[in-house]
């Protein structure tokens, strides 16, 4: 592999450093130095240099989106979910259980993945929920954002046009600012 493409191959690794060669704000030098490229410092940097020449500009785009909050969210696994439904249709089912198939108790499914969920629960958490524009592209952006602010995610996802943080209850009001901020200039690459 020539020094090159091993340098690009390093970058790719690193997409900080994508973004930041898009953007036109590194230190090629100092990049250099940073990865672990076989090869004199200069050359790795003349091959930074090029790469960037080739890369498109860095661009944003903003997102059609509704912003809300829901606080008193939790973690739940699926199979708890699906325990409570059970029991929902046995009390429907069973005259003399009196129950009414009122499904009030059980929580509401804000997003799930594999088996943990998002639920409506009285717990510590709170999630800002999207519709509307979001993708994968626009949840690395969320997380990103937050990140940066030093703002713990517990749990994350994007689904069709759902995207949800979950963060804790006392970061709430911070979190959907900053997530609307976020989806005002989400990365384009």
């Amino acid at each position: 592999m020539s020094l090159a493409a091993e340098t690009r191959a390093a970058i790719r690794a690193r997409p900080w450093l994508l973004r930041a060669l898009r953007a036109g704000v590194v230190n090629y030098a100092a990049a250099a130095e940073s990865l672990d490229v076989d090869g004199d410092a200069e050359s790795i940097a003349t091959a930074l240099r090029r790469f960037a020449g080739d890369l498109s500009d860095a661009e944003t785009e903003y997102r059609d989106v509704v912003v809300r909050m829901r606080s008193g969210v939790g973690l739940a696994g699926v199979d708890v979910i699906d325990d409570v439904d059970a029991e929902d249709d046995d009390a429907e089912g069973d005259d003399d259980a009196g129950g009414n198939g009122d499904d009030a108790d059980a929580p509401d499914v804000l997003l799930a993945v594999g088996d943990d969920a998002i639920v409506t629960r009285d717990e510590n958490l709170t999630a800002v929920v999207v519709d509307g524009e979001v993708d994968p592209r626009a949840l690395a952006a969320v997380v990103d954002r937050l990140a940066a602010e030093n703002v713990v995610v517990d749990a994350a996802g994007v689904a069709g046009e759902a995207l949800v943080v979950v963060v804790p209850r006392s970061d709430g009001p911070n979190a959907l600012r900053l997530v609307e901020d976020a989806l005002a200039s989400v990365p384009t690459i």
